[in-house]
C-alpha cells in the first residue's frame, strides 16, 4: 500500500508537470462560468448532464494518451522495462492520478449550479468510474497509434460511440431501450442522473455494469500497454 501511495503520489506531479491537472482546472472553468450564465435555462440539468458526462471522459480519454505519449517521448516508459516496477501498479496509479482529476472537475462544474443539493456520492461514484473507463479505452486505442495525432483521428468515431450514444438515448433523441443496458457508461451515467433528479436508479445493475466493465476493459488495456512499451 505505501508503494501504491508514492507512486500515485508521482503520478500527481506528471499530472502537474505536463500541465494536465491546469488544463483540466482551467477549462472546468470555463464551462462552470458558461453553466452559471445559464443556470436559469428550462432544461440546465440536461446540458449539465450532457457537460459532466463529457468532462470526465475527454479528461481520462485525451488527457491519458497525451502523458503516455509524452513519456513515450522522453524515454520514460521504455525504462520500465528494465526496472522492478510492477506494470500494473504503474497503470492503476496512472488511472487514479487522472480520475481523480476529472472527478474533481466535474464535482466543480456539478456545484457551479447545483451548490451542495444534488445526490453528491452517486455523482462522485459515477464520474469516477466514468473517467477510469475512458482512460481504459483510450490505452486500447493508444496502442494502436504512432503518435497523439494518429491517436485522436481513430478516436473520433470509438469517443463518439462511448459517450454519444447513452447521450443521446437520455436526451431521448433516439430510442435505444433493448440495448441501451450494453453501453459500457450506461451503469455510471445512471448514477449521475439520479443524483440531480433523485430518480429511481437500480444499484445492482450500476455496480455490476462498472465491475464487469472495468474488469474486461482492464484486461485489454494492460495486454496493450505491455504490447506498446514492448514495441519502445
Amino acid at each position: 500500500m505505501k508503494a501504491f501511495v508514492i507512486q500515485l503520489w508521482w503520478q500527481m506531479l506528471l499530472l502537474h508537470k505536463n500541465n494536465i491537472i491546469v488544463i483540466s482546472l482551467v477549462v472546468t472553468l470555463v464551462y462552470g462560468g458558461i453553466l452559471y450564465a445559464l443556470k436559469d435555462l428550462q432544461y440546465i440539468d440536461e446540458l449539465v448532464v450532457a457537460l459532466v458526462l463529457n468532462d470526465p471522459a475527454v479528461i481520462g480519454y485525451f488527457f491519458m494518451a497525451l502523458a503516455i505519449f509524452t513519456e513515450i517521448k522522453h524515454g520514460v516508459l521504455a525504462a520500465i522495462l528494465v526496472s522492478p516496477q510492477s506494470i500494473h501498479r504503474l497503470l492503476i496509479t496512472k488511472i487514479v492520478a487522472l480520475s481523480i482529476v476529472g472527478t474533481i472537475c466535474s464535482l466543480g462544474l456539478a456545484i457551479s449550479i447545483k451548490g451542495i443539493e444534488f445526490g453528491i456520492f452517486n455523482f462522485t461514484v459515477g464520474t469516477f468510474w466514468i473517467c477510469v473507463i475512458s482512460i481504459l479505452v483510450g490505452i486500447i486505442i493508444l496502442s494502436y497509434a504512432d503518435d497523439f495525432l494518429d491517436f485522436a483521428l481513430k478516436s473520433i468515431p470509438i469517443f463518439l460511440a462511448l459517450t454519444g450514444l447513452p447521450l443521446l438515448h437520455y436526451l431521448q433523441v433516439i430510442d435505444f431501450s433493448a440495448i441501451f443496458w450494453l453501453f459500457p457508461i450506461q451503469g455510471c451515467l445512471d448514477l449521475i442522473t439520479t443524483a440531480f433528479d433523485f430518480s429511481p436508479v437500480s444499484y445492482w445493475y450500476s455496480f455490476a455494469s462498472i465491475l464487469v466493465v472495468v474488469s474486461i476493459f482492464y484486461l485489454l488495456a494492460i495486454r496493450r500497454f505491455h504490447h506498446k512499451i514492448k514495441l519502445l
